[in-house]
């Protein structure tokens, strides 16, 4: 393998396919798209990709290659509102693997380390995320990355039949 990351700028059209195709993923949107409601998910447009990144100008989002193939993204928010650690400079990330075949193989560490030095860059003095209580793979990445739980909201998302929490961590990067 041969993982490439780089930012996604608005000119790259071809990229949005692939958000938009991983945000749509059956397999994958009940551990990466909060559920707020017992209805199915809305299918979530290239167009919307793309007008969100516009309207949001602390966000970042990359893609990671497996050499020129996309494999997965990840997007880090000096300024996401919804953050339980109010401290300032603190981002907010999320990382998703969008191609079935690539998971499990250690993309996921790489993806965090990458996070943790462009965060350390952008000037981030913290790094939070959250996670859904039934994704104990992420959880385990993220725990042996060195960030601890903070909080935990209750009946936060709604998946598999029934309400789940939603878990935040931290990690302090002075």
């Amino acid at each position: 393998m041969d993982i490439k990351i780089r930012k996604i700028d608005l000119e790259d059209i071809d990229v949005f396919e692939f958000l938009a195709k991983w945000s749509n993923d059956a397999e994958i949107r009940p551990y990466a798209t909060p559920r707020f409601s017992e209805e199915g998910y809305k299918d979530i447009l290239m167009v919307e990709i793309m007008a969100s990144l516009m309207e949001n100008p602390s966000k970042s989002v990359y893609l990671v290659c497996d050499g020129e193939k996309p494999i997965g993204e990840l997007s880090i928010d000096m300024n996401f509102s919804h953050r339980v650690y109010k401290e300032d400079m603190t981002a907010w990330i999320s990382l998703l693997i969008g191609e079935a075949e690539y998971r499990g193989r250690g993309i996921s560490k790489i993806m965090m380390d990458f996070i943790e030095a462009e965060c350390r860059r952008l000037g981030a003095r913290a790094i939070e995320l959250g996670v859904f209580e039934y994704n104990h793979r992420a959880q385990s990445l993220y725990l042996a990355s060195g960030y601890h739980k903070i909080d935990e909201i209750k009946a936060f998302v709604f998946n598999f039949g029934s309400w789940h929490s939603d878990i935040r961590m931290l990690k302090k990067l002075y």
